[in-house]
């Protein structure tokens, strides 16, 4: 098949659209109170998940452009699970919200390397905000709250983990 080239309009119109798709699809599966999804297989039942970022890798689009795309998402989901281990969901939805937005502000006729600026500039700001709010998680039953949280609530689980850390130490 031959190479595909799109620019512009036709581009952002891509791009908004498989960022709608992936923000619905992994968007509510968000926080506590997240819905689980079905993803069918081709054998079997279908998964049903709660995992963000499992819902994600699922969505498989049919056109190479959107391939493209959606894989430029779930790279930064998963960039953000190497680093700290979990947030896919959380940084798919950032990454959607940023998109979006960066979209209607070139539509409006806004200056794209302005745009990147402020990105860049509203990175550090946060990475400020984020890193003078951090505090150390110390007592076992901190571990295991943590933990039940990203255990979609599951309290025995938490529990587990905080034994785990407990005994293997947290490095």
């Amino acid at each position: 098949m031959a190479n595909v080239v799109v620019t512009g309009e036709a581009l952002d119109k891509s791009i908004r659209e498989v960022v709608r798709i992936l923000e619905d699809a992994v968007g509510c599966t968000a926080g506590p109170k997240g819905l689980t999804v079905a993803i069918s297989k081709p054998y079997g039942s279908p998964e049903i998940t709660k995992d963000g970022y499992k819902v994600m890798k699922s969505i498989k689009p049919e056109e190479p452009l959107a391939v493209a795309i959606a894989n430029i998402i779930t790279q930064s989901a998963s960039q953000c699970n190497d680093k700290v281990g979990d947030g896919t969901t959380t940084c798919s939805i950032l990454t959607a919200k940023v998109i979006e937005e960066v979209s209607k502000a070139k539509a409006a006729g806004a200056d794209i390397i302005g745009i990147k600026n402020g990105i860049l500039k509203a990175k550090e700001a946060v990475l400020t905000a984020l890193l003078s709010m951090k505090r150390e998680v110390a007592s076992e039953d901190e571990i295991a709250q943590v933990a039940t949280i990203s255990a979609n609530g599951d309290k025995n689980i938490g529990g587990k983990i905080a034994q785990c850390v407990r005994e293997v130490g947290k490095d």
